[in-house]
């Protein structure tokens, strides 16, 4: 029964918070006009960035509903209705973390081989029996791909700046306390299985970003943040981890778009298999070690219990 409250408590702030959310974008989008279409958000999107300041609008816009979706809701949660502090996030301070540097050198190794991952789970195709379902999520993928292709439109060094501090901080420390604070602590704790609740996690993870045919690279990504908060105990670790993957991607569109790096290859090529193989047993290897190194500590208890 306690773990049902916890549930509906968590996910009716949760919903809240969306709503809220979704009423201040309201409000801050369709304030300057109407969408005059039957199709509100690619509309959404093409009329915002008309606008003088659109593309700061658009950002803005990112921010609340990401604040109001993941951090706000889980800190209220856990203030609140737990009753804990931001240090109960963490068995041990940050300081206490051994090989840091080696553990995030690992999420930064994965790159060649989640670009593997990424290409494949993009060419996925569904059964002939669920091909609508195909074809909404492809619609959904459009609506995402619209959305990101306008938030990494950077015109000046502010707007890169902006949207490293939203794309890859605050995205990151939201979601991190989220899915690996309460809900992968929660489902370790109530399933008393580190690596189910690790997985479990990173399934809703991956799910809610509603990105389905990027579901399976950030399935990876979510495990690896999973097992360096299991490892470390500290939630600076994953939440680094996470600010480092989305603000190197930001840093490299942003280095593409200068023309004194016109024409310079900054992908990954996934056709060398050499390269996939180096960059998936190196970030295991990395990962491994940054595992023994914290390995005394980690006996002591699971994420602070």
């Amino acid at each position: 029964m306690e773990k049902l409250r916890s549930v509906l408590l968590f996910w009716g702030c949760v919903l809240i918070g969306i709503s809220v959310g979704s009423a201040l974008n309201w409000l801050l989008i369709f304030g300057p006009g109407d969408t005059n279409g039957t199709d509100p958000i690619p509309t959404v999107i093409q009329q915002v960035t008309q606008f003088p300041n659109g593309w700061y609008l658009l950002i803005l816009s990112q921010d609340i509903g990401h604040l109001f979706s993941y951090l706000i809701p889980a800190l209220f949660f856990w203030y609140y209705f737990e009753n804990s502090q931001w240090n109960d996030f963490n068995r041990k301070p940050l300081r206490a973390v051994s090989a840091l540097w080696i553990g995030l050198l690992g999420v930064i190794a994965i790159f060649p081989f989640n670009e593997l991952i990424i290409d494949w789970n993009q060419r996925l195709e569904l059964p002939e029996l669920l091909g609508p379902v195909e074809d909404w999520m492809r619609y959904k993928e459009q609506q995402n791909e619209l959305l990101t292709n306008q938030l990494i439109r950077f015109d000046s060094a502010d707007q890169f700046i902006i949207a490293l501090a939203v794309i890859g901080f605050i995205a990151s420390l939201g979601e991190e306390v989220f899915f690996r604070g309460i809900v992968q602590r929660k489902l370790v704790e109530w399933m008393r299985n580190a690596h189910a609740g690790i997985w479990l996690a990173a399934v809703l993870f991956s799910a809610m970003h509603f990105q389905f045919f990027g579901f399976f690279p950030r399935l990876v990504l979510g495990v690896v943040f999973g097992y360096l908060y299991l490892w470390s105990g500290n939630i600076w670790v994953p939440t680094m981890a996470h600010f480092l993957n989305n603000g190197l991607i930001v840093a490299i569109i942003y280095l593409q778009q200068q023309p004194m790096y016109a024409g310079i290859e900054l992908t990954v090529d996934i056709k060398s298999w050499l390269w996939v193989f180096i960059s998936g047993f190196g970030s295991i290897s990395l990962l491994l070690i940054f595992y023994k190194a914290n390995l005394k500590s980690l006996n002591k208890g699971l994420l602070g219990q």
